[in-house]
């Protein structure tokens, strides 16, 4: 046999496909797996004892933010240690590209909040992925990109809900030139932001795009309460009128916030019509996260009618008492339970004009100015100006069964909804939250190991070539002779027993190596601070 880069050998595999557990070595060269098998005779270069270790495919996170953060943290910290190999970005419809003009200075402050100093010197879709994966090194991790639809609508001058003929044609045009640049597809948010103002119309008619490229349309969906079954049809028309057959549609965590006004069974009639779209041809899946809790944008509780003029001008508004009279009404929407008085379940993520209160549950922030909690909220936004789209919140929004139930469904990848952190500088202040350093590896420590929510093959599988084959990723997410050799190596005693609800402020333990494309960037729990990540495009 030919000598190896790398021979992990004498553990176990977990290939990814759902078989179960056997023994077998590893055998890395030129990026790619050469075998596995057991008691391989590979003269290697290197050899790694993994000896009562698991060796699973690297984890391909569906449903990532990481564009956000990981030109401050192009090491991907948090999720490189935690075996996460592949991240497809540019989810709810935000992405900070393609810009226009007047856009730069407020992704250039953005930006900053997660930990990047450098110039917004890119306009178009394609000037990101270089400024990403061409400059300063690159990145630890794969990249695949969606490009947002918010990101389009602006970049276009699109505002309101007639975009025109001309809207139109402006946006396909950009989502065009991300397609010819590899991008997947196209995400939309229709929560917050200008994606709001969004018709049905509007969204298939971009989408009609992503036909020509076989791209798939991942969408945050307008509503996850009392309309949960609307907003799914609308997604799934989407789907069927903008393309022969329909597109390849993801839809993001399909979750139901509790206590907001959804149906009894709501969740479950959304996740049969998935069911049956399935069965009558539509190529469509669902994510789910990993906790009870999860982030979102602040401004995604204002109205349009205060957002009409942009950030500055809202935050201008809101210096009228009137107006914040009038907000207390017409807020009941996105995190609904604060309208029943559940602020206790909000805490202030990102703030980056009052950083001393993040972290802070909102009752805190509120007893400590001495108000109540929406004047607390009011004068956060306030503060931020023309920084309001950066405001992050973080809710305890799910129950932990509704969590269990939508991890084990067999529709479901498995996500964070997050974005790589590190433990130093601006990210490690705005990301107190375990989500972010240990959310991957809690589908293992407590789905997997404590609470038995699903088995660990089948939790492998559903974070690794599952979503490989949903996002058409050639060659990952298994551990097979030919792939690429993303890789992990687990030590399951030591995830069994780390508190992943828990917050430390230290990297996850349990993952003592990670390679990618056959480069080792974590060994023996160190990050050695190579970049072998690749810019994984489409068709």
């Amino acid at each position: 046999m030919p000598t190896t880069e790398f021979l992990l050998s004498g553990g176990r595999v977990v290939d990814g496909t759902g078989a179960p557990a056997r023994r077998a070595d590893v055998a890395v060269r030129d990026g790619r797996i050469v075998a596995v098998g057991p008691e391989l005779a590979a003269a290697a270069a290197r050899r790694v004892d993994v000896t009562g270790l698991t060796v699973v495919p690297g984890f391909i996170d569906p449903h990532s933010h990481s564009d956000w953060s990981v030109l401050g943290n192009r090491d991907a910290q948090s999720t490189i240690r935690q075996g996460v190999t592949t991240e497809v970005v540019g989810n709810c419809g935000v992405t900070y590209g393609p810009l226009a003009d007047g856009g730069a200075g407020e992704a250039r402050r953005a930006l900053r909040a997660y930990g990047y100093e450098g110039p917004v010197d890119w306009r178009a879709f394609p000037e990101l992925l270089d400024a990403v994966h061409r400059r300063d090194g690159g990145t630890a991790q794969n990249l695949a990109w969606l490009v947002g639809h918010t990101a389009l609508r602006d970049a276009a001058g699109v505002r309101g809900p007639d975009p025109g003929a001309d809207g139109l044609a402006r946006m396909s045009a950009l989502l065009d030139e991300a397609m010819d640049a590899g991008a997947l597809g196209m995400s939309s948010g229709l929560e917050y932001g200008s994606g709001r103002d969004a018709t049905t119309g509007e969204l298939a008619g971009v989408a009609r795009v992503l036909a020509r490229y076989d791209g798939i349309y991942a969408s945050h969906i307008r509503n996850r309460d009392a309309h949960l079954l609307d907003a799914v049809g609308e997604f799934l028309a989407v789907a069927r009128q903008s393309g022969s057959g329909g597109l390849r549609a993801q839809l993001s965590h399909l979750n139901v916030r509790h206590d907001t006004g959804a149906p009894d069974g709501a969740w479950h009639d959304a996740v049969e019509r998935l069911a049956a779209e399935r069965d009558a041809g539509l190529d469509v899946l669902a994510d789910m996260t990993p906790y009870p809790h999860g982030i979102g944008l602040a401004t995604g509780l204002l109205p349009s009618w205060l957002l009409a003029d942009g950030p500055a001008g809202a935050a201008r508004a809101l210096d009228d008492p009137g107006v914040r009279g009038r907000l207390r009404r017409d807020c009941d929407r996105y995190w609904r339970f604060v309208h029943k008085g559940q602020w206790d379940r909000v805490v202030l993520a990102t703030s980056p004009a009052t950083p001393e209160l993040e972290g802070l549950p909102f009752p805190e922030i509120a007893e400590r100015r001495g108000q109540d909690c929406w004047e607390a909220f009011f004068d956060v936004l306030r503060a931020a100006g023309p920084d309001m789209g950066a405001v992050q919140l973080m809710g305890r929004l799910f129950t932990p069964e509704h969590v269990a139930e939508a991890v084990a469904h067999p529709l479901f990848c498995l996500g964070v909804d997050g974005f790589t952190s590190r433990t130093e500088g601006p990210l490690a202040a705005r990301t107190r939250h375990p989500l972010f350093f240990t959310g991957h590896v809690h589908y293992l420590a407590h789905h997997v190991l404590r609470a038995g929510t699903l088995g660990l093959e089948e939790a492998v599988r559903k974070m690794t070539s599952m979503v490989a084959d949903r996002f058409r990723l050639a060659g990952r997410g298994r551990v097979e002779a030919g792939h690429h050799a993303d890789l992990a190596v687990l030590d399951l005693d030591a995830l069994a027993a780390e508190d992943t609800f828990a917050f430390t402020g230290t990297y996850a333990a349990g993952v003592p190596h990670v390679l990618v494309n056959g480069e080792l960037v974590v060994h023996d729990g160190r990050h050695l601070g190579t970049r072998p990540g690749r810019y994984l495009a489409g068709r």
